[in-house]
């Protein structure tokens, strides 16, 4: 019962935090506007939102792992949970950071540029 419980209160809070993310971080999808238009003043809430969700994702774990008793069993069966759990602080702290699709393609670009750059100075010297 407590392991339906708990995967039901993951999938409330990853829906939540989902719409937060169409209602505020709407240029990580490459939007204009938002899908989902919720005050700002919300804002707070669903940038917070996601650290119960690492709680009850840590709490899932653990209780999965009392039950499993065995580490190579247990990284085997519940290995997407376990890189779930890994990922979600790292994106989310780029999404803190505000670096987004457009910063990465500029970054993309200006290695492209810096890489033909130094090609053509190799080909110049020849």
């Amino acid at each position: 019962m407590y392991y339906k419980f708990l995967d039901f209160s993951i999938l409330v809070i990853v829906t939540i935090f989902f719409v937060g993310v169409l209602a505020f971080d709407y240029p990580i999808f490459g939007l204009s506007e938002p899908l989902i238009v919720i005050p700002y003043e919300w804002k707070l809430f669903f940038d917070v939102l996601i650290w119960p969700l690492v709680s009850l994702l840590i709490i899932d774990l653990a209780l999965k792992y009392k039950k499993t008793k065995n580490p190579k069993k247990f990284i085997k069966k519940y290995w997407i949970d376990i890189v779930m759990l890994i990922l979600i602080p790292i994106f989310s702290a780029f999404k803190s950071l505000k670096i987004g699709i457009k910063i990465v393609k500029q970054l993309k670009t200006a290695k492209m540029g810096a890489k033909a750059a130094h090609k053509s100075k190799k080909i110049s010297k020849k």
